[in-house]
């Protein structure tokens, strides 16, 4: 081999290792680079525990008024990215109990025959659906299952 060729080589192999340890380095750090760039920590969980606050879902819908019990949860509409594309949109998913004659008058005020499909319950609140449910639209995204007096409600917020 000529010196040049010589030179050329070690060269190359000078590069290799250097982007072998950039390599190793930047994965080494993946978890702090996120944290230093001033995104979200990564760790951090998309959706809530499971909440039963009533006045604030009251707020949001007070045609629902008095509910008995509720259960919801709010998670991360979209997956997060770094850096983040804009300000997070979350969705608010849960079941409300009404009483009976809410749930008889949403349901008379009812002008679509036809039963919604089943929604996408979230794996956290589907112990608090009820078992076998007719769902019903009845505005405002709200879902009915009249034998249960049970109310499914999404809501979307920034």
């Amino acid at each position: 081999m000529t010196r040049p060729v010589k030179i050329a080589l070690a060269i190359t192999a000078a590069v290799v290792l250097c982007v072998i340890a950039t390599c190793g380095v930047a994965l080494a750090l993946r978890d702090w680079v996120p944290g230093l760039a001033g995104c979200e920590d990564a760790t951090r969980s998309p959706k809530t525990a499971v909440f039963t606050e009533k006045a604030r879902i009251e707020q949001l819908y007070p045609q629902l008024r008095p509910i008995q019990s509720v259960h919801w949860q709010e998670h991360d509409a979209r997956a997060r990215s770094c850096p983040e594309i804009g300000p997070m949109d979350y969705e608010m998913n849960g079941f409300a109990v009404i009483t009976a004659s809410i749930a008889t008058g949403l349901a008379a005020g009812n002008t679509s025959p036809a039963p919604a499909p089943a929604p996408d319950i979230p794996a956290d609140l589907r112990p608090f659906a009820p078992p076998s449910p007719h769902w019903q639209p009845i505005g405002a995204g709200l879902l009915l299952d009249a034998p249960s007096a049970t109310v499914y409600f999404t809501h979307l917020s920034s």
